[in-house]
């Protein structure tokens, strides 16, 4: 089928992306595709430059900064808002087009933040693909008729017709057992993500991945009471290197450790607009606290009944396809579009090392197959809610990626925090952010080479709670005294009120039950029951029937869009 002519209309929460292709010999960018809502990426250039071999097409709102350098010939295109503590804002895409043609890739760990670099070198025929340290912000590739094809969000593409919407059941079955899809595919199999830390080249349609970052094996030794001392440095150099283009930005503050932080080193630099929800109770206490002891206005979202209620629309779509729930920095960004917001992204994983163990031991202390304990300590679903023969094929497709986890964490000595890394924050905890950045883009102040490869060149053991409790006794005293939400917690909590959206789903899906044609891998014997259980708001089945409704979407979006969508494939 020829792409000529296609049409793509994006929608609202589209409204941060780019998409783009290869313009081969003899067409030019008009005669190839269409899009409403967006406009061509076009740097200043020469009238007589050579043609550019690639078009880009970005939505209104999307910061995509482009660049012609007459010396080279070439064009450079940025996605996102990385900062560097040397070079300008407005000299970004130029930098990094000094760096791919000078094949200096490992200047790329100089930026902070999440970015996508795209230049073109006509002279070279070569276009090349960059994206930053763990591969967070989302671009992904294929081919269609022989063309390179490229962009930030695949139902987008498909929906354009940029590919072909073949479903990739491996990525699904990833996504049923974790709540992310943890592979390097999407959902549908002809498009991929580009690797993280990675500068992919196309030359002459010869295809060269190179790593520019690799974590090392040795452990560094360090002196333990240098151990908060050294990233409080790093912290607060990567905080002034951020707000340094900004002059204001927003921040959700939780009754944690990570944003009180964050916060307590913006304010002497920036206006920071504060937000908390009010839920749980201790968070919204803690948050409270702060913003009085840090003399700060707050404001609260109201939570009446659960906290799924303040969103208007519970779940959404991540870019590789898979629907997911929002968090609660989604409602700051609707109150603040446009500001930049802090995030502590990273934070848990740097500092307090939470996810470092299992079951309280460290992966040197495991007995069992380490594949195992990974599969085990990251499935989100309940076995016995699918059909015998789904459950076996789910876990074992879901394996692989837990897998490849072991094979490249064991060599460099640290497979929780590959993992980590590479699957929990690249995959999962990164939507805290991405899902708002139709809105507002996200201030990363833990996100970077920096601080990450100290991470993985240290033990450990010597991260934990007691690196903030230093810093905050050093240069934040008034924090010291105010402690983490989650020692509030004593007993039980109070009863849980059912979501709204839950009594909904539950009517919606269970009049399916019956319809072999719908949800035909759930086991009929446990969710039926749960179902009925939603209907009536009973606490204890909402979260079966949040997985229910997460599938019944994917089943219904792409059946909705005429692919060929079988249960029966996985």
């Amino acid at each position: 089928m020829p792409l000529h002519g296609q049409i793509y209309k994006l929608f609202e929460n589209y409204m941060n992306q780019i998409f783009g292709y290869q313009i081969l010999p003899g067409s030019t960018p008009t005669k190839d595709f269409i899009f409403k809502g967006v406009k061509p990426a076009i740097p200043l250039m020469n009238a007589d430059c050579t043609p550019r071999q690639i078009h880009i097409s970005a939505s209104h709102q999307a910061p995509v900064q482009s660049y012609y350098s007459r010396e080279h010939d070439s064009y450079a295109y940025v996605w996102g808002i990385p900062a560097h503590p040397e070079i300008p804002s407005p000299d970004i895409a130029e930098w990094c087009l000094k760096a791919v043609v000078e094949e200096c890739y490992d200047r790329f760990k100089e930026l902070i933040g999440t970015f996508i670099v795209i230049t073109d070198e006509p002279r070279k025929h070569s276009i090349t693909f960059v994206n930053d340290i763990l591969g967070i912000r989302p671009l992904f590739l294929g081919r269609k008729n022989g063309r390179i094809v490229f962009g930030s969000d695949i139902w987008a593409m498909q929906s354009s017709g940029l590919c072909g919407g073949k479903i990739d059941y491996d990525s699904v079955s990833s996504w049923i057992a974790y709540g992310y899809n943890c592979t390097d595919g999407t959902l549908f199999s002809d498009l991929h993500r580009l690797p993280p830390g990675s500068v992919v080249l196309f030359q002459d349609d010869k295809y060269l991945e190179k790593k520019y970052i690799e974590f090392k094996s040795e452990e560094q030794k360090t002196v333990p009471e240098m151990v908060s001392e050294e990233i409080h440095e790093m912290v607060s150099s990567n905080i002034k290197t951020l707000l340094s283009n900004h002059h204001r930005v927003s921040l959700a503050l939780s009754g944690g450790y990570d944003s009180r932080y964050i916060l307590a080193l913006s304010l002497n630099k920036i206006f920071t607009d504060c937000f908390t929800v009010n839920f749980p109770e201790e968070d919204s206490l803690i948050a409270q606290t702060v913003a009085k002891v840090l003399n700060i206005p707050l404001r609260n979202i109201p939570v009446h009944g659960s906290v799924w209620d303040i969103y208007d629309h519970v779940y959404h779509y991540m870019a590789d396809g898979f629907p997911i729930s929002k968090f609660v920095p989604y409602r700051v960004a609707q109150e603040y579009p446009g500001i930049p917001m802090l995030n502590g992204f990273m934070g848990e994983a740097l500092i307090r090392g939470d996810s470092d163990r299992f079951m309280g031991m460290y992966e040197t202390e495991w007995k069992d197959d380490p594949v195992d304990v990974l599969q085990r300590k990251h499935l989100k679903i309940c076995c016995r809610l699918f059909q015998k023969k789904f459950a076996e094929k789910i876990l074992m497709r879901s394996r692989v990626p837990m897998e490849k986890a072991v094979r490249e964490g064991s060599r460099i000595g640290k497979i929780m925090g590959w993992q980590d890394f590479y699957y929990t924050h690249r995959f999962y905890i990164s939507n805290n952010f991405l899902q708002h950045i139709a809105l507002a883009e996200a201030l990363l102040p833990f996100y970077s080479w920096s601080l990450l490869s100290y991470k993985m060149s240290h033990a450990y053991i010597i991260f934990n709670m007691d690196i903030y409790r230093k810093i905050f006794r050093t240069y934040f005293p008034a924090l010291d005294r105010i402690p983490h939400a989650n020692s509030l917690i004593t007993g039980k909590r109070k009863s849980h009120k059912s979501a709204r959206c839950t009594k909904q789903w539950s009517r919606q899906i269970i009049p399916l039950s019956g319809n072999g044609k719908h949800l035909s891998l759930l086991n009929k014997k446990w969710s039926i029951p749960l179902k009925v259980a939603g209907i009536a708001g009973i606490y204890r089945a909402e979260r079966a029937i949040f997985l229910f409704e997460r599938l019944y979407m994917l089943e219904k979006s792409a059946r909705d869009a005429g692919l060929d969508f079988d249960w029966e494939c996985i």
